[in-house]
């Protein structure tokens, strides 16, 4: 008896079978590029809301290609884009401004990701509205291109309506390459914000503004060089600031600190209002050589990091100025900084084990520090 098999074909799967086969292509765009418009069955697939979809158009370097996707692709994926990246990095054409142009991305209202890189000020003021209304948008990236012509306050507006207006951030990297003021309280969706960057004067207020994160990325500068607090804030009345005592981050696990001109005695004094902090990191510019001085740490986090675990210094650049050119002192000091650690063996105080470089460059140390609790 001769059994008769006849050959099967794509089609012939069930719609399951397709939805999972096409959930394993990466990019997914390309279900979209191979499959609309064959069939009625197919588009009603592909058009499923459980078929998530997250789209990188930043590397799309043809104007012509990115409004194809903008007019032909986007329009059809308002219930499966869950994530998307735009850039104006490209230098044949202004990506988001095309995007602005063509799309609505309030129409998006799957979205959990986005990035928009390089945004100016004004595509930002436009898409704020829409970006707001974005119920089920998690994670937000915004680095701003060039901020020097906007007015402070405008600036200060847009970021603290994105720190607090949403329901539903709850992950928020603001890179605006211009000091803001944090005047509103923290939305209490949001767990991990990274801001670029604010002064060490309106730190202790940041902090108090944001007892329910559990990151913070900051980066902080010693003193309000370019405007007078009242320009900046967009509140009628000056910022009511808390005194450092009466500040507590409970929920604050790590702490990342890029320091410009800071000393180690202003960073001490931020730490004990994170009591339950398991993860300090540190980087920047400074001209206070303790920060080199690992029996100063170790005292630190005696008394105020009881919980701490990883202490991180990454390329930390500690300025020297003409001490940096004798040639014995830059030995001598090498040696101080490694026994000051005890790097020797690995082993630094009763609790930690080291890893450590550090390079001398015209004028100032470089230093890298990696310890973790034993």
């Amino acid at each position: 008896m001769t059994l008769n098999i006849s050959p099967s074909t794509f089609e012939d799967l069930s719609d399951d079978i397709i939805m999972d086969i096409f959930d394993l292509l990466d990019p997914p765009v390309y279900i979209y590029h191979s499959f609309l418009n064959l069939n009625r069955r197919f588009n009603r697939i592909i058009s499923d809301a459980r078929l998530l979809i997250s789209l990188d158009l930043s590397q799309l370097t043809s104007p012509a290609n990115f409004a194809y996707h903008c007019q032909v692709m986007l329009s059809k994926m308002s219930k499966q884009l869950i994530s998307l990246r735009l850039s104006n990095e490209q230098r044949f054409y202004a990506q988001i401004q095309q995007f602005i142009t063509h799309v609505r991305l309030g129409h998006f209202q799957a979205l959990r990701q986005l990035a928009l890189i390089q945004i100016t000020f004004d595509q930002l003021r436009r898409m704020l509205a829409d970006i707001l209304s974005l119920n089920k948008l998690i994670r937000l990236d915004i680095d701003m291109f060039d901020s020097s012509g906007v007015a402070p306050n405008e600036l200060n507006v847009i970021a603290n309506a994105l720190l607090s207006k949403s329901s539903s951030i709850q992950c928020l990297n603001l890179r605006f390459n211009r000091e803001i003021i944090i005047c509103e309280s923290v939305s209490s969706s949001m767990r991990n914000l990274t801001l670029d960057a604010c002064y060490s004067s309106d730190l202790p207020h940041l902090l108090s503004l944001c007892s329910n994160l559990s990151s913070l990325t900051v980066k902080v500068e010693q003193s309000r060089r370019r405007f007078p607090l009242l320009n900046l804030t967009n509140v009628d009345q000056p910022l009511h600031r808390q005194p450092l005592s009466s500040i507590m981050c409970s929920y604050l696990t790590y702490f990342s600190l890029d320091i410009n001109d800071l000393t180690l005695s202003d960073v001490k004094k931020f730490l004990p209002a994170m009591p339950y902090l398991s993860h300090f990191r540190l980087e920047g510019l400074t001209y206070d050589i303790d920060f080199s001085k690992g029996d100063l740490w170790e005292n630190i986090f005696e008394k105020q990091t009881k919980k701490l675990m990883q202490f991180s210094i990454s390329g930390l650049r500690i300025w020297l100025g003409n001490n940096a050119d004798d040639d014995e002192d830059n030995h001598n000091l090498i040696a101080q900084i490694t026994q000051s650690f005890d790097t020797n063996h690995r082993y630094w105080g009763k609790y930690w084990s080291v890893h450590q470089t550090h390079k001398l460059r015209p004028n100032h140390l470089n230093l890298t520090l990696h310890a973790k609790s034993l």
